[in-house]
């Protein structure tokens, strides 16, 4: 059951923060912070590099709190 539950959980995580990449780039490429747009090129500029990265760190970030969470020690009682 415990593996079954980490898979649920890191298909949650690919799933959140890719939703949370996309809508980040999107705010970022509205605001002209990925250069100049001429013939929509700011566009593939945040498909293709900055979408990919920051997918990248949010799953790492996600990865490295999910592992310190599990590492807990254990309580004797």
């Amino acid at each position: 059951m415990r593996v079954v539950t980490n898979i649920l959980i890191l298909v949650a995580g690919v799933v959140v923060s890719g939703i949370a990449a996309a809508a980040s780039v999107t705010v970022m490429a509205q605001a002209g912070a990925l250069g100049a747009c001429f013939g929509e090129g700011c566009g593939y500029a945040g498909l293709f590099l900055a979408f990919p990265l920051t997918w990248f760190v949010l799953f790492s970030l996600f990865l490295m709190a999910m592992l310190i969470w599990r590492r807990k020690p254990k309580r004797d009682y």
